[in-house]
């Protein structure tokens, strides 16, 4: 599992930018780097100036990155597939079998829009982006993934969310209960019960996500404001929501802050800066509270994107070849590791996965040609070896959140 670095703050603040050159430095420090976006106006692709869709995208020559953004919409017939079907063509289909002399049409069109009222609660766009999201975060060839968030209030609201679904699943079975003759009469009981066991799924995994959130060896929060008097009370005000969800807080990021320069105009807006940076340093006691300078020009590319990052983390980092953990960023440190370590030893190939949300019961193994399998809470992630390997054969040991694949010599093909 990579660790999981979020970047939140109010719209418009730098999160994409900040986001987007955290990611870019890691890779090139050797870190594979995933940059996730929920933002449906592509601010991602714009900020890297290359395009990025809905499944993991390398990045121009980056060897080590790849980007993609989410489409809650699109994957709301992946997430509840059996919900979706309910309230697509099959109402209609049914009617049009039974019924004749009956506008069809206008009531699959108007059943569809009631049911599709009731699934659009706060915070479940937000719930289908996490849960896509974790796909990923459960993959162990990446070592990193890098979210940048929607607004900080949509990620608050995503956080209620188990405790509504709760009473949205009861009104969405009541509904159902409700018109209960008909909808019994066209989908019959068996479809009515596998919707039930599909919301059910969902609201487990929605909880799986807040789990993963609010683990600090999983993942972490950085906010990001501008050094204006609004910007900051509404992160004051994020971080003590999201400590109140037990999620862990590891810096601020301050954009566009006014450089030093002598001028009675700049010197006056920057002092009036300078006591908002002040403030906040007190608010968040020890905290680390880094600066991004006002830029001449807009940050958009890959160079500038990394200059942006050098300044605000430092050098890159030295990755060692082992899985041990190293703390990265002068900014805003935080503690990373390899997610996926193949190496040759002795005539023996040696897998190491670093998967600390899994339990060694749930995790399921299987090869199949150069590729080995991992299964974890009921996601399965393809990694190539680079070799036939015959799992049967090789010895597995999983400690210290640390799956270990030894294959022989001999059993390899």
């Amino acid at each position: 599992m990579g660790r999981l670095w979020l970047f939140g703050g109010k719209g418009g603040v730098g999160k994409t930018t900040s986001s987007a050159a955290t990611a870019l430095w890691l890779a090139r420090a050797g870190f594979r780097t995933l940059v996730v976006s929920s933002d449906p106006a592509h601010s991602t692709s714009d900020s890297l100036r290359y395009p990025l869709g809905p499944e993991p995208t390398p990045v121009a020559d980056e060897e080590n990155l790849w980007g993609m953004e989410l489409d809650p919409e699109r994957t709301i017939e992946q997430v509840l597939p059996k919900f979706s079907e309910a309230m697509s063509g099959s109402m209609g289909n049914s009617l049009t079998g039974m019924f004749t002399g009956i506008d069809t049409d206008s009531i699959q069109d108007e059943m569809s829009q009631v049911e599709a009222s009731q699934l659009m609660i706060p915070g479940l766009d937000e719930a289908l982006a996490f849960d896509q999201l974790l796909r990923y975060v459960e993959d162990p060839r990446f070592d990193v993934i890098i979210f940048d968030t929607a607004p900080t209030g949509h990620t608050l609201r995503f956080l209620s969310l188990p405790e509504v679904l709760d009473s949205w699943m009861d009104r969405i079975l009541r509904y159902y209960r409700m018109t209960g003759g008909l909808r019994m009469m066209l989908f019959g009981g068996k479809k009515q019960d596998a919707m039930r066991e599909e919301l059910e799924k969902f609201q487990r995994r929605v909880s799986h996500v807040r789990r993963v959130l609010t683990d600090p060896e999983l993942a972490n929060f950085t906010l990001v404001c501008i050094p204006e008097q609004m910007a900051v009370a509404e992160t004051t005000r994020a971080a003590e929501a999201l400590d109140e969800y037990g999620i862990t807080v590891n810096g601020i990021i301050v954009n566009r802050v006014t450089p030093d320069f002598d001028h009675p105009f700049i010197q006056s807006r920057r002092e009036t800066e300078q006591s908002y940076l002040e403030n906040l340093r007190q608010l968040f006691g020890g905290l680390p509270v880094a600066e991004i300078p006002l830029s001449e020009s807009d940050v958009h590319g890959l160079d500038s994107l990394h200059s942006l990052a050098l300044g605000l983390h430092g050098d890159e980092p030295i990755i060692p070849e082992d899985m041990k953990p190293i703390s990265v960023s002068n900014g805003i440190p935080i503690n990373l590791r390899r997610g996926l370590n193949i190496r040759k030893n002795e005539g023996e190939l040696v897998v190491e996965m670093y998967l600390p949300a899994a339990n060694k019961e749930e995790l399921n193994l299987r090869s199949e040609g150069n590729d080995l399998y991992i299964g974890v809470n009921g996601r399965e992630a393809r990694i190539e070896v680079g070799h036939r390997v015959k799992v049967k054969d090789a010895e597995a040991r999983f400690e210290d959140d640390i799956l270990r694949l030894t294959v022989k010599g001999e059993s390899l093909d």
